[in-house]
């Protein structure tokens, strides 16, 4: 993903995309966008987690599975790079599935492990 800083579009410059609010559909609502990359800002109201939270599940996992320090920081390296924390144009669904797919992937353990610890 990018390093982008997020320079927000002015009022008057947004774009009218559905909204969603506890998973029901809602109408139609401006959405601001970021004028350097274009990505859409994320109105969700289920708000995005932040990085620690999700290393506090991967210390969590160390105690139920076996996991070295390396795999631990080849996980942080990974959501790093998958801008994990970009709380722009990411809401939490996305976080955690893609959270699930890196720690999956590392780890070999099964996403119902993972899923089991993010409820």
């Amino acid at each position: 993903m990018s390093g982008c800083e997020h320079k927000i579009s002015g009022s008057r410059e947004k774009i009218w995309l559905p909204y969603y609010f506890e998973g029901r559909d809602r109408g139609l609502k401006p959405h601001p966008y970021c004028t350097e990359c274009g990505l859409i800002k994320n109105l969700s109201s289920e708000r995005p987690r932040s990085i620690g939270y999700f290393m506090n599940i991967i210390a969590e996992l160390g105690c139920r599975h076996k996991v070295a320090k390396i795999q631990t920081r080849l996980i942080a390296l990974e959501m790093e790079r998958q801008a994990l924390d970009d709380k722009f144009g990411m809401d939490r669904k996305q976080q955690e599935d893609l959270f699930v797919e890196i720690t999956t992937r590392i780890l070999n353990i099964p996403a119902r492990a993972v899923f089991e610890l993010l409820t």
